[in-house]
């Protein structure tokens, strides 16, 4: 009697297998959710669901909230990261690598907040340019150990090129996404004519924000016509001369004119964002742009608002 329950109690082999199978397969799946950075993607979807939701609410646009966060990363060489407190850290080993990741960030910053075909601050908003910081990336100093990253320097004018070329689905690259050109050659030339000929460089051992903005329909985002054979409605250039009208498509704006009260010195010119209309509405925007975090650049994008939580 006493045998038979032991060999009750006792597991089969099938049994084994089956439980062993389930164990690999449960470790399987972790695997995979963590690969996918599935709590990411969520967070995406819902800034994005909420900016539709604000979009399309019939209560005044400055009474509803959107549930949009920050996200935190460090670009690192050798696996150190420093500044932030727990970032998602992503390995690179090439300068390609780098390019990708912010491509990548630009790119999901876009889809967030409606690519440019939202209206999500409505025609009775009180301020005029509301911006929306999607990423905070600390550039780790091992990145000078990345061939192509020169005086510890990232090219911002190399990154261009790449999304002027790289796809991001299909045939579209993701300067025609971002921007609705990849004619980045035009863009620089415009805005060579003030001096600002240059996407300027991202410095390693800082931190950088990616992004963007949107205006009320009255905005002091200034605009003109686009140049022939360009999707873009213009750039936005930063330099020391003050709001100068230099040509077709161009903006240029100083910290003095964007609200910080002086303007900036000791400076390259640079472009620093480039300005697409909105489809089908009447809001200008300013696509992702990527540039030092609480600079004086930063600070004479003039952002009157920012969007996301921190």
């Amino acid at each position: 009697m006493r045998q038979n329950e032991n060999k009750k109690g006792e597991l089969t082999t099938q049994q084994i297998v089956a439980i062993t199978i389930l164990i690999a397969s449960f470790i399987v799946i972790l695997f995979l959710l963590f690969r996918l950075n599935l709590g990411e993607e969520t967070g995406k979807e819902l800034c994005r669901n909420s900016v539709l939701l604000k979009s399309k609410s019939i209560l005044p646009k400055d009474s509803v909230s959107l549930n949009c966060y920050r996200s935190y990363k460090c670009i690192t060489y050798d696996g150190s990261c420093e500044g932030l407190n727990e970032p998602e850290v992503v390995k690179v080993e090439t300068k390609e690598e780098i390019y990708q990741q912010l491509s990548d960030e630009m790119s999901d910053c876009w889809y967030m907040f409606g690519e440019g075909k939202v209206d999500y601050v409505g025609t009775s908003a009180t301020k005029n340019n509301y911006c929306s910081i999607c990423s905070q990336i600390a550039f780790d100093n091992s990145l000078s150990n990345v061939p192509g990253v020169e005086n510890g320097e990232i090219s911002k004018d190399e990154l261009y090129s790449y999304l002027s070329t790289a796809k991001i689905n299909g045939d579209l690259t993701y300067a025609e996404y971002l921007f609705r050109t990849k004619d980045i050659e035009s863009l620089k030339q415009a805005g060579a004519q003030s001096g600002a000929g240059t996407f300027g460089k991202i410095p390693t051992g800082k931190q950088s924000f990616v992004v963007m903005g949107i205006t009320s329909q009255v905005n002091s985002w200034v605009w003109y016509a686009t140049a022939a054979g360009v999707g873009a409605l213009g750039v936005l250039a930063i330099t020391p001369a003050g709001l100068v009208s230099i040509g077709v498509g161009l903006l240029v704006v100083s910290a003095g004119i964007a609200g910080s009260g002086a303007i900036i010195e000791n400076f390259e010119p640079e472009i620093s964002a480039i300005i697409v209309n909105g489809t089908n509405i009447p809001n200008i925007f300013l696509s992702p742009t990527i540039i030092e975090a609480d600079s004086e650049r930063f600070k004479a994008l003039n952002c009157e608002e920012i969007l996301t939580l921190s």
